[in-house]
This record gives C-alpha cells, structure tokens and sequence, in this order.
C-alpha cells in the first residue's frame, strides 16, 4: 500500500512548468508553463495528447470542474480561459487582473479567484446564459487581503484564504442568491512569520484540519476555525507545495530538497523514513510543485529547473511500512498478545524490539539489544556482505564433517557465560517467540540457541505498584494515578491478563544460553504444553546432523537423537541425516516433525521427548537442490517445502506421496502460511509471493526489497506480512484479502 513511480516525463518543454492539473473525463494530466503553454498528456500512457497557447502569460492554476467535465486555466495575464474535452476553448474571460489562485464553492456554485489585494466571487453559469461561464455581472469583491491571495479552499459554505501577507482568513458566505458580500468571521493576521504560500484542507475519517506552508519554511496545522493545533519544525527550504494524498492518508511537503517530506495527519508525525515512496535516492532538481488526483490516486509533481514531470500512482501491493536497520535481517518473529511485539535477529548477534506507536500508522519504536558488547563495535560491513555470507555458508557445508557429540552435561549453560564462547558476534538464524513462557527463542550460528526473556526484577517491581482500585480509593496519590492513566492508555489489557503484558514493559535480558551444537542451528520448533506435555519442549536440528529436545521451561536439554535399534553400540551412533539439518517444523495434528536435509530429502519423525522413541516415519524425496524451508500446512493437513531449486511441494498429509509442485523461477529462501485464509506466502529471492491454496495459483506479489527476504510472519491481528531481508530492512504490507465466492 504505497505510491509508486509510474511516469517520468524529462524536458517536457523549454520553459519552466508553473501549473499542474488534470482532466477526469478524458484521464489526462496538464502541465501549465511560463511562456502560456499548456500541454495535455494520457495519465496511464504518458503519452503527449495535446499543445495549446490560449494564454500570454504565465499560467498559475489549472482547475477542474467535474459536473459539466469543463477545465479553467488561469494566468497572470489576467484571463480565464475555460477548456471542454479535445483541449477545446469554450470561454474566454477577461478579467484584467493577474489571477494567482481558484476554488470552486460546489455549495454555493461559485467560482473564488485570488488575485493582489483582493479575492472575488463570481456565480457559475454553465450553460452561458450570461454569456461567459462566470456571471460577471453578479461578482462580488472583498479587499481585506493586502497583498497576493496565495491560495484559496472552499469547504461547505466556508471559503478559507491565505496570501503573501501572511494572513489567514475564513469567510461565511450567504444562503441568498443576491447576496454580494462575503462575512468575515476570522482572521489572523501572522499567520506565519512570512508569506503563506500555501493552504489546503486535509479531510480524514473523523477529523477535517486546515494545513498551510510559508516562505518561513514552517507547516501549520489548524482547526476549522482557525486555531493553531500544530507547528510542524523548521524545513530545509520555503514550502513551495503541499499535497494531501487521501488513499495513504499522507501530506507530501515540497521544501527545496530532492524528495518531499511526508507528514501524517493523523499523528502529528513526520514518517518520511518510514515510507517506501522515495527510499531510493535519485540524481535531479528537488520537486516544487505537486497536485493529487484522489479519484484515480495519482500524484503528479513537477521540477522547475529541470523541466522534469513525474506520476506517480497508488499500489495495494507496495508496502506499508519500511523499518531499517543497520544490519542485514537474518530471522523474524512476533508476540500474539497486546502489545504486539516484533523481534528480528540482525547477522551482527544484535536483536532489535520493535513496536509500533499507537498514534500511527507508519512509525515503529525499537530497542536494540545485544549480549556481546565487546564484539558489537565492529565496522559495519565486515563480513557482513552476501558474498561473504553466501561463501561462508557453502564452505560450511561442503566441509561438514561428524563432529564428536560430548556429554549433555558437558556443554551446557546455564547463564550468558557458556563455555562455548562465539570468537564473533553470531548471526541468528531462525527464531520463535513461545508465549507461554514470555520467552524469545533465538537459533544462531555459532551453534548455540540464545533464550531471551523479560527482566524478572523490573517487572517484580511493576508488579509492586498499587492496583487500580487502591489507587483509585485513594484520590491524593495524584502521581500514581498519572501514571496508572498513563500505562492503561499504552497497554488497555494490563489487569485482564493477569501480569503477562506487566513483565512485557520491564527489562529484555538475556537469561539462558543453550549449547551443545558444534555447528550452525539450522531449525527449531516449539512442542508445547497445549499439545498433552507436561512441559514445553524445544526441537532443534544443526549443520552437525544432531537433533536435540529441550526442557524450555527448565532451561535444560533432555535428550538426544540416537539410534533407535536395540542394543547398537555407541560407536555405531546413528545421526539424523546424512547432510546437514536446514529447517525444522512441528505438526500438532500428527505429533510428527520434518527436518529438512542439505543431502536433498526431508525426514518425518514421530516425536517424544525421549530421543530413542523418535521413529521415523517418511522421507520426501524429489528436490534437486538444498531445501530452505519446510512447514506443517494446520488448514490443508500437509506438509510444505520449499527448495533453492525453484519449486514449493505440496506433501499428502502422511508425507508418501508429492501431491502438487509450484514452480517459483526463482530460488525459495522462505515459506509462511497465513493463518486467515491458508494462503503460501513465499520469499522467492527478493519478491513476496503469495499463492491460493486450493487453485495454487499465484494471486499476490510484493516488490521492493533488493536483496534476499529471509523471514515472512503473518501477523493476523492486524492483516499484515512482515518481511525481513538482508538489505538491512523490514517491510510491512497488507496480506491478501480472499473474496467470498460470487452467489
């Protein structure tokens, strides 16, 4: 859900472009010039349609009037001209006075022009019975402007100006239609420190605001009535344009740099860094000047040096929401329960909290975390690029060897301080968040598993502080009842849950560090208490073909894989496979796991907690490259897996048979089920896809990462896809929304 480039139009004309505008009934867009030109272009095409030279001077607005499809250009040599379909000249108005601005009163069925020192009001006349479009012989003037009337709105029966003197005005206009006088019912003089250049109404669900910019190179925002509700900060250059884009519920603010900067209404915030629209940054001329076309969601802006014209169109696949980070993102997971929290773990072993703010919709708080402090300062970029990655991952696995498997006791930790000590900062590969035990399940590839959790001492203290109802009952704890307002507006659910969201606002802390991996964690799963177990139990697979259960809420391990045969010796011990574990995934339904292998297959298990019951019960054989992702599908009851081959299968749910192949042309690198509507999300190298899950035919793709996507969650609660990838960002897009079968 962003706007995208659609057009770029360079060296429209020789002359600098003054005015942009746009024609419904035809779908065109108009650029105005200095030199009286004006040209029209198809809006899908970018195609040139026409040229005209009606004007002298230079034209300062173009406005469309949708009921009779006609369009008024206005110029500074003091003339109207008004246009009908095929760019054809249907009045010609002379006015005698530079016109600087125009609003069209739909309410009153006038027509307001802006010019110096004064703003006029002439009646609509469509059907030229006056003998022009605008009745002049019932036009009216108000003269308290005392300078350029910069811009002028009309919203119900108010007209609201603003001009180079920096006032702002608000009118009443009359119910009677002989009435020739405009009421004055606001005005303030200094509006801004210096001229306004421009005013616009912002119109949102439950809220209509007033925006203006000023040569002072501040915005501000205001009430109907003219009162001040914000002053956005000081901006690099003077506001030469602002544009309110009603499908992503933006402001774009044109202000002397190279992309505009972009405000949302709703929380009073700047968001430019969060939105995907001019991430990328381009060589050209800063844009000056921008207009909206909300019935078809188009933006068109306009550079004046360069002459350079550009379109931009809205996409409901584009993202939502771009979160940065200084690393690449290397796995990703998310907490079900308010506040919902994101964690991605980064290749450096630092893992980021990210939580969006309630007033927005674009803007997420994050808190960096990271248990080597001492390995985090190195220079970013070392070791860090794909080619190292890609390299240092294929090496591993081409030298993997039997590693001798020591005692359980032997390396496990029970604190940070393992003995197995990573000489670098690991990277994370996969992780999951276990809810019932408020705990951050975190693979790496040093071949420990990190467990990060709340910090028990802060939330013990929170938990200390007075409840609603004491403090309540005491009404001069003045403080303590700030405070609980404060934390009952962040967190609604805070007594309802019984403490859980209490320890998720304390401390985030490393607790447990599980080692007995020699190698890369290639896959986890959770089997947890839910299923019939009396505690909740972590599988985890590695490079070093071992498979391990965990105690999580112990914080121990309980067992591992050995061979199932009576009476086999020690020496004769059996690994899980004969390539190194890639992916790992749990089946409730079945109490079976799979473990995708590098040697080419995925093996089915029965699981238990005692290693030597973990019967096999299938393998998949039919990819011919290494399989990246494997995932028990809850709704179709079948196994998925996706490889580097280029292919996602469909698995019978008893894993015999290969029931139905997608083919991605291009390697998989993750999968993902949505939880709603049983849809395969897939990160086919930089490119969401998403897939139907009975027609397996492709019905969603979302573009704009620009290097691998390694970890997509659904997060259902809010209708979303969250991707990580190793360009060093997450993006947030809207999930596909299944329509009902048509009756």
């Amino acid at each position: 859900m962003s706007m995208q480039k659609h057009l770029t139009l360079p060296d429209c004309h020789n002359r600098s472009v003054s005015a942009l505008g746009y024609h419904l009934a035809r779908r065109e867009f108009l650029t105005g010039f200095d030199d009286g030109v004006i040209k029209w272009w198809d809006l899908e095409t970018g195609q040139l349609t026409f040229s005209v030279f009606e004007h002298t001077g230079m034209v300062t607005q173009l406005l469309y009037w949708v009921e009779p499809k006609l369009l008024f250009s206005a110029s500074n040599d003091g003339t109207i001209v008004v246009w009908t379909v095929g760019a054809t000249v249907f009045d010609r108005i002379k006015l005698n006075a530079a016109v600087f601005c125009m609003a069209i009163n739909h309410r009153r069925h006038q027509l307001i022009c802006g010019f110096k020192d004064q703003l006029r009001v002439f009646a609509l006349d469509d059907k030229k019975d006056s003998g022009h479009v605008l009745d002049l012989g019932k036009s009216f003037t108000d003269r308290t402007h005392k300078d350029i009337v910069s811009s002028v709105v009309c919203l119900d029966t108010r007209i609201y100006s603003a001009g180079y003197d920096k006032k702002l005005i608000i009118y009443n206009t009359s119910s009677y239609p002989n009435s020739k006088t405009l009421q004055v019912v606001y005005c303030n003089p200094s509006a801004h420190d210096a001229g306004i250049t421009n005013l616009m109404v912002v119109r949102e669900h439950e809220s209509t605001r007033l925006v203006t910019g000023s040569f002072d190179k501040s915005v501000k925002v205001w009430s109907q009535d003219g009162q001040l509700i914000q002053k956005l900060p000081h901006f690099a250059g003077y506001i030469s344009s602002l544009c309110f884009v009603p499908c992503v519920n933006t402001v774009w603010i044109c202000n002397g740099i190279l992309s505009p900067s972009i405000f949302d209404p709703s929380s009073g915030e700047m968001v430019s860094e969060s939105i995907e629209t001019f991430q990328t940054h381009e060589i050209g001329q800063p844009l000056h000047q921008l207009v909206c076309i909300p019935e078809t969601n188009h933006v068109i802006g306009s550079s004046r040096q360069q002459r350079v014209v550009t379109v931009w169109k809205y996409n409901e696949m584009g993202c939502i929401t771009v979160l940065g980070s200084r690393q690449p993102v290397e796995c990703l997971t998310y907490t079900h329960k308010e506040p919902i929290l994101l964690f991605s773990g980064q290749s450096d072993g630092t893992i980021l909290k990210w939580e969006r703010q309630q007033s927005s919709y674009f803007l997420y708080s994050h808190e960096l975390f990271n248990m080597f402090e001492t390995q985090s300062k190195v220079k970013d970029g070392c070791s860090n690029t794909k080619a190292a990655r890609v390299a240092s991952r294929r090496k591993a696995k081409s030298a993997l060897r039997l590693a001798d498997v020591a005692p359980s006791g032997e390396k496990e930790s029970s604190g940070v301080t393992a003995s197995h000590k990573p000489t670098r900062p690991p990277s994370f590969t996969r992780s999951v968040f276990v809810e019932e035990l408020d705990l951050l399940v975190l693979a790496a590839d040093d071949g420990n598993i990190y467990l990060w959790g709340f910090d028990d001492s802060l939330s013990s203290i929170l938990k200390m502080m007075p409840s609603k109802r004491t403090r309540d009952h005491d009404k001069t704890r003045r403080f303590e009842i700030l405070l609980e307002q404060t934390a009952d507006n962040q967190y609604p659910t805070l007594e309802e849950e019984n403490g859980s969201v209490t320890n998720r606002v304390s401390g985030f802390v490393c607790k447990k560090v599980l080692a007995y991996h020699v190698q890369p964690v290639g896959g986890i799963a959770v089997v947890g208490r839910d299923w019939g177990y009396s505690t909740d139990y972590l599988i985890s697979g590695g490079w070093d073909r071992s498979l391990c259960v965990w105690d999580l809420q112990a914080g121990v391990l309980y067992d591992t894989f050995s061979n199932t045969a009576p009476g086999e010796s020690i020496d004769g011990q059996e690994l899980a496979c004969d390539g190194a574990i890639l992916e790992l995934a749990y089946s409730p339904k079945r109490n079976e796991f799979a473990y995708s292998s590098s040697d080419g297959m995925v093996y089915i298990r029965h699981f238990s907690p005692v290693a030597s019951e973990m019967k096999l019960v299938s393998v998949l054989q039919g990819h011919e490259a290494d399989i990246t992702s494997i995932l028990w599908h809850s709704l179709l009851n079948k196994w998925l897996s996706g490889s580097e081959d280029g292919t996602i299968r469909i698995w019978s749910e008893d894993g015999t048979q290969c029931e139905q192949t997608l083919v991605t042309h291009g390697a998989v690198n993750c999968l993902c089920i949505d939880q709603v509507n049983g849809c395969i999300v897939a990160g086919i190298q930089e490119i969401m896809r998403v897939y139907d899950p009975e027609s397996f035919v492709q019905v969603q793709r979302n573009v704009g990462h620009t290097d691998s996507i390694r970890s997509i969650i659904h997060v259902p609660e809010r209708t979303q896809y969250i991707t990580a990838s190793w360009d060093h960002t997450l993006r947030v897009w809207n999930a596909y929304i299944k329509l009902p079968p048509k009756t």
